[in-house]
């Protein structure tokens, strides 16, 4: 994922019923970049869309780096980022869940919600939440012994030690 650490989250405006909500974003080689927006959803909006997959990628569904890969336009400002397998699978629940609202890096683990992406074993591997329940966080994946996989829990107690970093779309 080399270049998107450049973004940084400068300033966030709330929509409102009269007007859009705006994300302005710095980036260290272009400068300031404002996305515009009409409303953040909910977490149970989130869960909802992203559940919706489970028609599309049944569980056990093949899913690999060779066979899948997934263009996303939206979760970093003017990158076109490509992912394959587990980033794939991850990126393409998010912007159905998310639609243009971009996305940005966290190290704040205590705080993951449903729809953020989880980077982890040492920065290979991706998994979207689906729920944060206590010390649980419920999870799903692609390329996970080379399938979909719904509903795998990891501890939020060993985060600091089993997760790199994750990318939220939420402003706070």
């Amino acid at each position: 994922m080399q270049g998107i650490f450049n973004y940084v989250l400068k300033s966030i405006k709330q929509p409102t019923s009269t007007a859009k909500g705006t994300a302005v974003y710095t980036d260290k080689t272009a400068g300031d970049i404002t996305i515009t927006f009409d409303k953040i959803p909910t977490e149970q909006e989130v869960y909802n869309k992203l559940i919706s997959f489970k028609q599309k990628y049944p569980e056990g569904t093949s899913f690999t780096n060779e066979k899948n890969s997934y263009v996303s336009s939206t979760i970093f400002p003017r990158v076109n980022y490509t992912g394959r397998g587990c980033v794939a699978f991850a990126f393409e629940l998010s912007d159905a869940a998310f639609g243009d609202f971009p996305g940005r890096y966290s190290f704040d683990f205590k705080n993951v919600r449903v729809g953020d992406i989880i980077r982890l074993s040492d920065d290979n591997h991706s998994v979207i939440v689906l729920k944060v329940d206590g010390d649980k966080v419920t999870i799903a994946e692609g390329n996970y012994n080379r399938s979909v996989h719904w509903e795998r829990t990891l501890s939020l107690s060993k985060a600091a030690e089993e997760w790199n970093y994750i990318i939220t779309r939420y402003p706070q």
